[in-house]
């Protein structure tokens, strides 16, 4: 009985990673018996791939009576039912044709029933649906989605896939899709798989990812320990490949496990990288800079009069204590994180038509385009909108009346370290469609500002992540920013209420690694700097350490 087993495993493990499917067989409806293909990490680890369940049915109109007690003998052994009962069950449907014997058998056990020949011509069978399976639990659930009972597919890849991922059959043959290619990226007659035994899979059907599984665990340890520690109610973490956009990580807090979607309330599913938007407080002060840079109306050097209020227009612009700081620099106002100053640079220097149109550029108010289901575009409302007033260019130069999603800003603060270029974000690297394989190149879609703007902004960013010092590392230099960002409600700001953002890369002269960590209403402290930033260097440590990056003076000798 243990070889029987080990066989019957081993069929099992054949089926999900060998690219042979058993025969699936039901009188459920086509669609649902469509086969999907598997999404993979960039190193072809499995995250979402396709097993089968089995249910047990019986035919008691097509078992002669002096069977059923030998019948019900041998289906106990495999089900672990009392061979009394099933054959009470027989007797008592003895004119069906069809009753359900297992929900959800173990696939050892369906596929011995189904081999076992006495058993079959006594009307015993198995029903086999194609059912989804995530060998890594909860992890990455937001950017995946799930796959319901239908076989359909929702939020995440799943959804925005879910066309694609499905493989056609006789009774269903879908056509061609030409906005879904275009996601995949071009077909490569030399594209280097990941070796991988899920790939290709029954439906060969498959996505390989950017996904990096090694550090999407250090995203979502590390977000859950933050959630903990700073006692926040939710949060994001983004790491991103801010040369390209591509997506080496996406976490949200909290989440859920994708195989027991039933379990949780839909609010649950909503991906909060792409979906929530939120006012994003000071780190939205790097695009005024940008703005200001690229415009060439300030220098790191130029000196401003940080007064303790800056009225413009119906609003009363202050510094986060209330306090001026008198003669400072833009380097300095940037570092010290100074409202009045930000709102002086945007309303005196930059002006509002140039002030907008960078920030459509850098691409808020948009979707960003990336391949997941129910991305929200944020809201800007420029001077073009009625809802606009004079008052809102100084406002909006420090992240307040304006809303983003984190991937925007994430996404945006890459261009910076992309050279002012701004690249769609993307999730997927490779595809496979039968025999033909898609690689997804990086696709530049805007010049936010000009390369020389953007390596003077990366510089300033390194100074004021080294004024906040808790997201620092010896030895790397950090480009970053921090952002706390007051909660509005019907009655105004609440200053107890706050969203903690820091965003940053390194290292800042060659960016490798853009990281993002928002914290919803951490109760340990409303700011940014004792919360989301040193979350930030402890995930930026993990990165150093699984890759082997060495420290800035080393790298630098041993560069070409």
């Amino acid at each position: 009985m243990v070889i029987v087993s080990l066989v019957l495993s081993a069929q099992l493990i054949r089926h999900q990673a060998f690219g042979v499917a058993p025969p699936v067989s039901s009188t459920a409806p086509p669609e649902k018996l469509r086969l999907r293909g598997a999404i993979l990490d960039a190193a072809g680890h499995p995250l979402a791939i396709q097993t089968f369940r089995y249910d047990v049915i019986a035919s008691p109109n097509a078992m002669p009576e002096e069977n059923r007690p030998v019948v019900a003998e041998i289906l106990a052994s495999y089900l672990n039912r009392s061979p009394v009962d099933l054959q009470r069950l027989f007797e008592e449907n003895k004119q069906s044709a069809y009753i359900q014997l297992a929900s959800n058998a173990p696939a050892e056990v369906g596929e011995a029933i189904m081999n076992n020949t006495d058993l079959k011509l006594n009307g015993i069978g198995v029903d086999i649906y194609p059912i989804r399976y995530h060998p890594e639990k909860t992890l990455a659930a937001h950017l995946l989605g799930f796959v319901d009972v239908d076989n359909k597919g929702h939020y995440g890849l799943e959804e925005y896939f879910n066309n694609f991922l499905l493989a056609p059959t006789d009774e269903i043959a879908p056509g061609p899709d030409p906005q879904l290619e275009k996601s995949l990226g071009a077909p490569s007659a030399d594209a280097a798989l990941p070796d991988s035994l899920f790939i290709p899979s029954p439906a060969r059907r498959d996505l390989i990812l950017t996904l990096s599984r090694s550090l999407q665990f250090v995203a979502e340890t590390r977000l859950r320990e933050a959630i903990e520690k700073y006692k926040a109610e939710s949060g994001v973490v983004i790491i991103l490949d801010p040369k390209t956009s591509a997506i080496l990580a996406m976490a949200g807090y909290p989440s859920y496990n994708p195989d027991q979607y039933s379990d949780y309330k839909p609010k649950r599913f909503i991906n909060p990288a792409i979906s929530d938007i939120y006012e994003p407080g000071s780190v939205f002060k790097l695009i005024t800079f940008a703005a200001a840079l690229d415009k060439k109306a300030i220098t790191p050097e130029t000196k401003f009069n940080d007064t303790d209020k800056f009225i413009y227009g119906e609003q009363t612009i202050q510094n986060w204590d209330r306090k001026g700081r008198g003669k400072v620099t833009a380097q300095q106002a940037l570092a010290q994180s100074l409202n009045v100053t930000t709102a002086k640079i945007a309303t005196r220097l930059v002006g509002a038509t140039d002030f907008y149109n960078t920030v459509a550029r850098f691409g808020f108010g948009q979707n960003t385009g990336v391949e997941l289901a129910f991305e929200a575009p944020g809201i800007v409302n420029g001077p073009n909108s009625p809802k606009w007033a004079l008052g809102n260019l100084a406002t909006n130069s420090f992240g307040q009346g304006i809303s983003v999603t984190p991937l925007q800003m994430a996404n945006a603060v890459a261009a910076i370290a992309a050279g002012g270029v701004v690249h769609r974000p993307h999730i997927v690297n490779m595809s496979i469609n039968d025999d033909v394989i898609r690689v997804k190149e990086p696709e530049g879609v805007s010049i936010a500002i000009a390369p020389e703007a953007a390596r003077t902004l990366t510089q300033m960013m390194v100074a004021a992540a080294n004024h906040t010092k808790a997201a620092t590392i010896p030895g790397y230099a950090i480009a970053g920013k921090t952002g706390t960002a007051e909660i509005p409600t019907l009655g105004g700001y609440k200053e107890n209420r706050t969203i903690t953002t820091f965003v940053g890369f390194f290292p800042a002269d060659d960016p490798q690694f853009l990281i993002l960590v928002k914290l919803v209403k951490p109760r340990e402290s409303a700011w940014a700097s004792k919360t989301a930033a040193p979350t930030f260097r402890a995930i930026a440590q993990d990165i150093i350490h699984i890759t082997n990056l060495p420290p800035d003076d080393i790298r630098l000798q041993t560069s070409p």
